[in-house]
């Protein structure tokens, strides 16, 4: 298991899984694209759910169809496509960036695909809801940005200063229904 998920499995006990982690070799032939092994690792650990109730990894097969992993993905990239047509700088190309996570504000993080046949070395971009031209670029994996934003080691402009919560463990609230 990654050093981070192990970090922030200590930090934040994962629920009890009620349903099956995914069929990761069927979700990445569905992408047409590898997954980075934190990510599978966390998902596999927490299931669907949010960090300090606001943000949610989006998952295969996620309860909240906004955040099931294959739709979530083509809503973003629509997304990009508009900024990228409208002449926003975007930190990479639109193929190359893909959505992992959304804020209840409607802030999106992505993984910088980058190398794209690498994705354990991908590294994670945010971008804010209010603020569609500024990134915040993080050079490290999904579970390492997690970590280090839920101790408040690093600082997402984009996400609202009670976040996490200040002076409270951070927690996790799973969205798991059992299959």
């Amino acid at each position: 298991m990654n050093r981070y998920v192990e970090r922030l499995v200590r930090m934040v006990p994962p629920p009890a899984r009620l349903s099956a982690p995914p069929d990761w070799p069927a979700v990445e032939r569905s992408l047409d694209s590898a997954l980075p092994g934190d990510y599978k690792d966390l998902v596999d650990r927490y299931g669907p759910g949010k960090f300090d109730d606001f943000l949610a990894l989006l998952a295969p097969g996620h309860p909240v169809a906004r955040l099931d992993l294959a739709r979530g993905v083509a809503e973003a990239a629509e997304v990009l496509r508009a900024y990228a047509s409208s002449g926003e700088a975007l930190p990479a190309p639109v193929d190359g960036l893909t959505a992992v996570a959304l804020t209840d504000n409607g802030d999106t993080v992505y993984w910088v695909r980058d190398p794209g046949d690498a994705p354990d070395r991908w590294r994670i971009a945010v971008n804010g809801a209010r603020d569609f031209d500024e990134w915040h670029l993080f050079d490290g994996c999904l579970a390492h940005f997690l970590v280090d934003v839920l101790n408040r080691e690093a600082v997402v402009t984009a996400f609202p200063d009670d976040f996490p919560y200040p002076g409270a463990a951070p927690t996790f609230t799973s969205h798991d229904y059992p299959k």
